[in-house]
Formats: C-alpha cells, structure tokens, sequence
C-alpha cells in the first residue's frame, strides 16, 4: 500500500505544479519579469525565455499534465479494485480521481497562481525549464505532428497566433486609472495610433490655405508676407492649384534687407515644393520630416491634385492637442466649436472629427469622413437641408448655416437616451 499511496501524492504534486504554472505563465506580468530580468534575477529571465515561445511551453505542461493525470488514474484504479473488487473498486476510483483532480489539481492550484501569478512563475520557472530539456526530442515530434495536423485542416493560420503589442498597450491604458495616467492617456493613445491616421485627416484643406500669387510685384508682395503669421508661404503661379514653391518668410525678409540681394530676393527665398501622398500616415510623415530636415509639405490625391499642406505642428497636434501661440489668430485654422448653455455644440462644418471627439470626450466616428459635415453628408446621403435635425450614433444634427452647399456651422446635441433613426426630409 505504501508504494501506490506514494505514487499518489508525488502524482498530485506534479499535477499541481503543472496546473498552477499554466496560469501564473499566462498571467505573469512581463514588465514585472523584465524589471526583475534587470536586477539580476535568473528565474525571472528564464521566464521571459519560456514566453518568448509559448507553444514549447504550453507543450511541456500539457504533456507533463497529461502524464501525470493518467498516471494517477490507473494507480488510483487499481488501489481501489484490490481494496473493493472490480465492479466498486472502478465506481470508487471514478469518483475518487474526479474529486482529487478536480480540486488538488485544477481549483486549487489555479485559483492560486491566479492570485499570485508572478510568485509561481518565478518559483516554477527553473523546473519547467529543467523539463523543457528533458522533454525536446518528445516536444518536437508532437509540436511538427500537431502542426501538421492543423494545417491539413486549414487551421493553422498566422493571425490566429499572434498577438498585438498595440493592443496590450492600448488596454494596459484603459485599465490603469491614476490620476496622472486619466491626463496623459489621450497623448499615449494618439502616440499608438499615428500609424492608423492619414494625413487626409490632419491637413490643412486647400481652402484654409494661405497662398500668393508669384507674379505679385514685389511692394505688395511684401505687404501681403508681412501681414501673414506664417513662416512659410505656398507661391501659386496662373492657378492656386499649381503650387511652383514655398517662401520662407524669414529668409524671404533678410535678402530684401540686403541692398545686394534685393533684386533676386524671391527666387531665393523660394524653396521646391515637397509634394506628399493624403493617405500617408501620419506616423511615416512624422518619420519623413525628421530624415528631410522639413517641417511643411503640399498634400495630392492619387490623382496629382492639389488637397492641401500639412506641418509638422499638424504631426504634433495631433498627439498633444491643438497648440496655440502667440502667432495664432485661433485654433483649427480658424475652425470653431463653442460648447452652448444648453449642452449642446455649434461648430463649423469643416472642424475635424477627431478634434471634436478629443475636446468634448464624445465618440462619432471618423472612418468614412473626417469633418463634421462629411459625416452629416455620409450619413444623410443628400445635402441637409437647413433646421431639420438628422439624429444618428446617439446625437442630433442640425445645419444652422449653409452657403450654396457648403455646411458652414452645424448644431451637435448629445441624445438621452439611445440614438434614433435618420430623419427624413
């Protein structure tokens, strides 16, 4: 009795160390184990080793789990039918066993390491390593049969294995909730997501944009430079759409300035246009910018037409919020949205989606447009007509203003309670 019963315990031993590593390696806290990693731990290296492939590691304590489990079935089987026959001896290992693993093996163990995942990683992470050796020839059969296995049956597929760093980060965001995390979790989110925005998305549209014409004579166009707050200028020659160079406005000053470069002032001056695809991201033009040394370029279509310009202010604005200094007139380019007495916001109908969901905390979404009025457009599929409210993704749209067809300001008043259909006019 004595040899079945030892069996037995170092069986539920096994089992629980297995069961318990299992959820502390899927929980375990991967900064944690690399800040250990840095002060030398070797048990927490090891763990960041075993993670960085977790099919061998998963292979060993499913095997070992497997192993043991029977292990400790057919011994407990047969302990029970020479104690009480065959017929009770398999009705009392049946029960035995279940109430055994289930509890020692698989509650206990797992609601344990759950608590204190980090804790039963570190301690388990040097046996596991010690059985991932001793198990290779064995692992490396059964992960090339499963392998095979899988792919025969076309389940064996890229995106079902691998996971996101984005995402991690994006959720590890969301659930922390300091104080200082709450102020700087719209920075952070925006830094992960510059991938995911164009620069369709950012750009000053060509409408809001400041040009001259080159052929301007030189006394008026120094009064048209002086009066503009920007530094750098588009210069337009027979059409606004044909852009031909960007002044600076600073260099464009200290030749006039200079009796022996005064004449030629303008050519100098003049920089080549750097023209940009609009559905760049924001996050290449940002890498762009830093290996051209610029900070201003010209936005096309496919098509080779004029869409708009964008700066590296834009690139940052985009992360940290709008800035304003003491050249701006006002914020968006002129844009406004003013929040009103009775909850509801005014804005101008070319005021970015995203910035309205930035500064009033709302949700619209900006996948099919980027402005205000290209979302009413989008979602009434016609041109709104004046004071009929159009309700949609929980708000209530109303055009105060239009010109032509041009939405100019547009009321948005939150619903309570869900959204409604779209009106029909």
């Amino acid at each position: 009795m004595t040899t079945p019963i030892l069996v037995l315990i170092i069986c539920i031993v096994l089992s629980f160390f297995f069961s318990a590593t299992e959820t502390a390696f899927t929980a375990v806290s991967d900064i944690r184990m690399r800040a250990l990693a840095k002060e030398g731990s070797r048990s927490a290296k090891t763990v960041l080793k075993l993670r960085q492939n977790p099919d061998r590691f998963l292979s060993v304590i499913l095997f070992g789990n497997n192993v043991v489990n029977i292990t400790l079935t057919a011994v407990c089987t047969a302990l029970c039918v020479s104690l009480f026959g065959r017929y009770w001896g398999v009705l009392a290992a049946t029960f035995g066993v279940s109430f055994l693993v289930l509890i020692f093996c698989e509650i206990i163990p797992k609601s344990f390491a759950i608590r204190n995942p980090n804790r039963i990683a570190l301690f388990g992470a040097q046996p596991l390593a010690v059985f991932t050796y001793i198990l290779a020839p064995i692992l490396v059969f059964l992960n090339a049969l499963v392998r095979s296995l899988m792919k025969s049956l076309g389940l064996l597929r890229r995106e079902h294995f691998a996971t996101s760093a984005k995402l991690e980060l994006k959720g590890a965001l969301e659930q922390h909730n300091g104080a200082d995390i709450k102020s700087q979790r719209p920075m952070l989110k925006s830094v992960l997501e510059l991938d995911e925005v164009i620069l369709d998305d950012i750009m000053t549209h060509r409408k809001q944009m400041v040009s001259f014409n080159i052929d301007t004579p030189l006394s008026e166009l120094k009064q048209q430079i002086a009066a503009c707050p920007y530094t750098r200028v588009p210069m337009w020659e027979k059409s606004p759409d044909k852009i031909v160079g960007v002044l600076h406005a600073k260099v464009f000053f200290r030749l006039l300035s200079d009796p022996r470069t005064q004449d030629q002032c303008l050519e100098k001056a003049l920089m080549a246009p750097w023209f940009v695809l609009n559905t760049t991201s924001v996050l290449k033009q940002l890498q762009a910018f830093k290996q051209r040394r610029e900070h201003f370029a010209l936005v096309i279509d496919e098509y080779g037409v004029l869409q708009g310009l964008v700066t590296l202010e834009d690139v940052l604005e985009e992360i940290v919020g709008d800035i304003v200094d003491e050249t701006d007139r006002t914020s968006n380019n002129g844009l406004f949205a003013q929040m009103q007495k009775d909850g509801s916001v005014i804005a101008d109908g070319s005021y970015p989606l995203r910035d309205l969901n930035r500064q009033f905390g709302w949700n619209l979404p900006d996948e099919q447009a980027s402005t205000l009025a290209g979302l009413l457009l989008y979602e009434t599929e016609r041109i709104p007509r004046q004071d009929i409210p159009y309700s949609f993704y929980g708000y209530t749209f109303q055009v105060i203003n239009k010109q032509g067809n041009q939405l100019v300001s547009i009321r948005i008043t939150p619903q309570q309670p869900a959204p409604s259909p779209v009106a029909k006019d």
